[in-house]
């Protein structure tokens, strides 16, 4: 009998019937904890990410409701609540959010920052212990647009007085057809010419500069809605917008810019400007191909103008201050002589004042002084909108030079210049953020005819040592560039640029002189309705509400 068993006994042990479903039950527990594993796993993640996107939610509605006025209310907080909730519901892959689990925090700068943790219970894993799964989110909230300076550098050369979609054969053959005889009227007592706006066959106004006006008047009402919450708060504590507005186009009209006070800069700083100069008369002819010839007819040296002439004669434009001409595309540093190109330089020297200018003393050289600029300053809707008008003197005329403008932006901007008061780096206890719009709708083009802020560029060739066309626009554009890097390199400075109509591609110098890339801070607007669109979009970019983290 014993044998009997131990015979069985030893077949058994030999006999594999049956192993494999042995060998699968033994395996069938860990085999379980690591598919369990990856789908519990699988599941926190997508818990985490639903919870962090109603984290987002939450502090960005809740900084929305705060405002302007750093206070964590009870209604901040319940909207906070509100949307982390709506974002992340009750019972989402089992786990639930409670009010006590959503509690935001005031953190620095009017920042609202919010960490929420909550548990997801395990599908699986539970079998062996673990029965839930920890998942947390952090974010916060800030609004950045602070205190807000905006500096409008707008060009309003002749061209702008075409429809956007015109190029610029067919603007200049519309211009020339339809302002034969410049177009003049009286504003302040001064006499101002300019090139008459295009209409359509319904007297409608269809040109650039009305577009161009459009898109202020809404680029100031989005403003408007910042400025209004920051308004509700105390004086002592409360944010501002600034606004500073430099039309330009072969000159600006410095002299006559108003400052807070109303006051204009010549009344505030006579010292700043020579009212004796130097001015060269002379004539150009162009023949039948389209040549142009100049001659120096004389020159009048130390022309002196009085009290009388510069109250009731003089429009405000200026000759730059004294500069060199070996400033080019491959010059590395700027030369002692170009004061111009020295933003904080304050005026006490002949060299570096500007000099009036008087276009009865330079012949038939082409000459175009655009409306006096806006130096920074709060304005009303009412104040902002009726600058823009055309009967106030916005009106188009002139040849392009793009550098011109932002040059007058670099010293309005400089804190260490002749607006430092102007320009402190805190209100009321808040930084500064500040923003350039540049909008043109040409290339720059200088032209051999014009009088413009370096005298007449053949004759006096203070730009280019040749007088040349090709070496002033070259020679212009590296000052162009030169004044862009300047801009971007001052503190909390953004600069935006706008090419506008069929005439202006988006250049890459346009997208060098910006603060970054196409569309981003470099823009082609071809029509009307996209100049509103890009003035829109750089607003919402100024006064926006972005993620801390």
């Amino acid at each position: 009998m014993n044998g009997q068993i131990g015979t069985f006994l030893t077949r058994l042990a030999k006999n594999q019937a049956g192993n494999v479903l042995g060998i699968v039950a033994a395996a069938l527990v860990p085999l379980a904890g690591m598919i369990g594993g990856g789908l519990d796993i699988s599941r926190g993640y997508l818990a985490k990410t639903r919870l962090q996107q109603a984290c987002d939610a939450g502090v960005l509605a809740g900084r929305k409701v705060m405002g302007t006025n750093g206070i964590l209310t009870t209604s901040v907080t319940s909207e906070v609540r509100k949307y982390v909730k709506f974002n992340y519901p009750n019972n989402y892959l089992g786990s639930t959010l409670q009010d006590v689990d959503i509690v935001p925090a005031l953190g620095t700068n009017d920042q609202i920052d919010l960490t929420i943790t909550t548990t997801v219970p395990t599908v699986i894993m539970g079998m062996f212990g673990k029965r839930t799964i920890s998942v947390a989110a952090t974010c916060s909230a800030r609004n950045d647009y602070s205190n807000i300076d905006i500096i409008l550098v707008l060009d309003t050369t002749g061209s702008m007085a075409c429809k956007p979609s015109r190029d610029g054969t067919s603007c200049s053959n519309w211009i020339n057809n339809n302002n034969r005889s410049g177009k003049t009227m009286t504003v302040d007592g001064k006499t101002v010419t300019y090139v008459q706006e295009e209409t359509d066959k319904n007297s409608v106004n269809i040109s650039r500069m009305q577009a161009l006006r459009t898109a202020l008047t809404n680029l100031q009402t989005q403003m408007a809605t910042i400025e209004s919450q920051f308004n509700m708060t105390e004086q002592g504590k409360r944010k501002r917008v600034r606004w500073a507005i430099i039309p330009f186009s072969q000159m600006v009209n410095a002299g006559l810019s108003k400052g807070t006070a109303g006051t204009t800069l010549y009344d505030r700083q006579p010292g700043w400007f020579n009212t004796t100069g130097t001015y060269k008369e002379t004539s150009c002819y162009q023949d039948w191909y389209g040549n142009v010839t100049c001659s120096v007819d004389k020159t009048n040296t130390n022309l002196a103008h009085d009290s009388h002439w510069m109250t009731n004669t003089w429009d405000g434009c200026i000759e730059e201050q004294g500069t060199s001409n070996t400033i080019t595309s491959t010059a590395s540093t700027i030369p002692v002589t170009a004061y111009d190109l020295k933003y904080d330089t304050v005026p006490s020297l002949t060299a570096n004042k500007w000099t009036v200018a008087d276009p009865a003393k330079v012949g038939t050289a082409q000459y175009a002084c655009p409306k006096a600029m806006r130096e920074l300053q709060q304005m009303t809707a009412t104040d902002f909108n009726a600058y823009f008008n055309l009967n106030s003197g916005f009106a188009a005329n002139g040849g392009t030079y793009l550098d011109i403008g932002l040059l007058w932006a670099a010293r309005l901007l400089s804190r260490t210049g002749n607006w430092s008061a102007d320009n402190p780096s805190l209100y009321n206890t808040y930084p500064i953020s500040r923003y350039v719009i540049f909008m043109t709708d040409g290339m720059m083009d200088t032209g051999n005819r014009g009088y413009g802020a370096y005298g007449q560029e053949f004759t006096w060739k203070r730009i280019a040592a040749d007088g040349t066309i090709a070496t002033s626009n070259t020679n212009h554009t590296a000052r162009w560039q030169l004044t862009c890097a300047a801009i971007k390199n001052m503190a909390s400075t953004k600069l935006y640029t706008v090419s506008f109509g069929a005439g202006s591609d988006l250049s890459q110098d346009m997208i060098d002189c910006s603060s970054g890339g196409a569309n981003e801070f470099a823009f082609k607007a071809d029509d009307a309705s996209d100049l509103n669109n890009v003035f829109h979009d750089i607003g919402e970019n100024i006064g926006s509400l972005r993620l801390s983290q």
